[in-house]
């Protein structure tokens, strides 16, 4: 099952089912979930003439009821038409501003288009200026028709909407904040006269939907990290991270099938083939891995072959972009080292391998030593250990027929698999413990079984050999039964042989 086709009432995602619902008065920046989780817009600021249309969907398979389809269509104005990647970087810019104003108790919220191009990181120019404006009108024209795609909060529940994203917006221009200014400015006679109180100067204004407004009241966001997202140069990236940021929550691994990640969850054409999708994703994955949000991978890791025309994707979550939650305990050496210890690898191998290689690799080795292994697959029958450490050493290709486990079968194996390691571990230690008494017991009878002169030879080489210990139960017997054992190692006799040996020689 793809991560991408998993319901949120199973995964868990923040302010959905199974999570903690965020508070509304949270501190940071802020994201709606419903709006992370498909495109809005096209990925390019120019949109095909007469193209006024976008569709986007995926399947939503659940445990205990039938699939989903979940649509998104996203229609746009002959005037304005579609909306573009920096139309979504306003949009993100408004709930910024709504945060701000009045942490989302009120639809209306009152901005300066100075304010939203400052918040935006964008130069303070009249083409900043026009594009703010742009980008108004056309989510005001815009409509978003969501078929069981809309998550209800309130309600918990899928639900269809169709609305437009903001009600009404009220710009003024920047003409009347210059008769403003000058009204402003007082001459000397006016300066030393009566002092008059001026009307306050304009604020632009919009005001939400009521559909995304209830969204943000009912606690349907997450946090966002702004300055990382500004900081991002492609459309490409911003839209992958949203997406990524919003199913990274619990959890720092995500297989998707490829093209649903990409065409409708990132926006790419459904025209391109495999090899065209992973050409177009690459420089957002590049961006994404050098600023630490993705760990790195390599081709084989990321991407698994499943079929002709299909493949899958696996994105594994880094821990140096800034506002990072503390790393997941697999992504700890020491817990990689454990897992490989539990399928047989010894402990300086495992410590070899940790040390040498990337984490991902070794935990992409791993799921696929363990399908293997589920399988009853060949490759790993005579020696499965030594299949896992060359696998890792090697770099394996991941099998064409490979299917990743979800993340909760897959704890449910490591927990699993750690108890039973676990258990044999305390068997072979209570194994031990019972051997090494039965064998100090053997040479204890043997050590009583010596003469007084055999006892005195080997007390005075263990004296000689250790100066300054006197006290024999603490110190001196332990040394003495072990100077017993190897002398009897060295004479190739079994301590019960000893024994005899003592007694025919008196």
């Amino acid at each position: 099952m793809d991560e991408c086709d998993v319901p949120v009432e199973e995964v868990g995602e923040c302010g959905q089912p199974g999570d903690e619902t965020p508070t509304l008065a949270d501190a940071g920046w802020k994201d709606e979930l419903n709006l992370a989780e498909f495109p809005i817009a096209a990925l390019s600021d120019r949109i095909p003439d007469g193209q006024t249309t976008l569709v986007f969907e995926d399947r939503l398979e659940r445990r205990n009821s039938q699939p989903i389809v979940r649509r998104l269509t996203i229609m746009g104005t002959h005037k304005h038409g579609l909306p573009t990647s920096l139309d979504d970087e306003v949009l993100v810019g408004l709930i910024q501003l709504t945060k701000r104003r009045s942490n989302f108790t009120d639809p209306r919220v009152h901005f300066s288009r100075y304010e939203l191009i400052e918040l935006l990181g964008w130069p303070q120019s009249g083409q900043s200026y026009r594009r703010i404006e742009e980008a108004l009108h056309r989510w005001v024209g815009v409509v978003l028709m969501y078929e069981k795609a809309w998550w209800d909060n309130s309600a918990k529940s899928w639900v269809d909407e169709q609305f437009h994203v903001l009600d009404n917006v009220t710009l003024y221009d920047r003409e009347r904040w210059r008769t403003s200014s000058r009204a402003g400015k007082m001459s000397k006679s006016e300066r030393t006269g009566p002092r008059t109180e001026r009307p306050p100067l304009p604020l632009s204004s919009f005001r939400w939907n009521e559909v995304i407004f209830q969204s943000f009241q009912s606690g349907n966001l997450k946090q966002l990290d702004l300055e990382f997202y500004l900081k991002l140069r492609l459309p490409t990236t911003k839209r992958m991270y949203r997406f990524l940021d919003k199913r990274f929550y619990r959890r720092c691994r995500l297989d998707f099938d490829l093209r649903t990640l990409a065409c409708e969850h990132i926006g790419l054409s459904r025209a391109y083939a495999p090899t065209e999708l992973k050409r177009r994703l690459k420089p957002a994955l590049e961006e994404l891995e050098r600023l630490g949000f993705l760990e790195p991978l390599s081709v084989q890791e990321r991407y698994s072959y499943v079929r002709r025309g299909t493949w899958r994707i696996i994105l594994i979550r880094g821990t140096t972009a800034a506002g990072d939650p503390a790393p997941d305990e697999s992504q700890k050496p020491v817990e990689l080292v454990e897992w490989l210890k539990t399928r047989g690898i010894t402990a300086k191998t495992a410590q070899e391998l940790v040390g040498t290689h990337p984490p991902a690799r070794i935990r992409t080795k791993i799921d696929v030593f363990d399908w293997l292994i589920r399988n009853e697959d060949k490759r790993v029958g005579k020696n499965p250990a030594g299949y896992l450490v060359a696998s890792i050493r090697s770099d394996y290709q991941v099998p064409g027929d490979y299917q990743s486990q979800p993340d909760e079968a897959r704890r449910a194996l490591e927990q699993a698999r750690r108890a039973d390691h676990e258990a044999r571990q305390k068997a072979d230690a209570d194994a031990q413990a019972q051997r090494d008494q039965a064998r100090e017991a053997e040479l204890r009878t043997a050590w009583e079984q010596l003469c007084p002169a055999e006892r005195e030879a080997i007390l005075a080489t263990v004296k000689a050999q250790n100066p300054g210990l006197s006290r024999w139960k603490n110190m001196l017997e332990p040394l003495c039964l072990a100077a017993l054992e190897n002398q009897n190692q060295q004479a190739g006799n079994h301590p019960s042989q000893a024994m005899l040996f003592s007694e025919s020689n008196p």
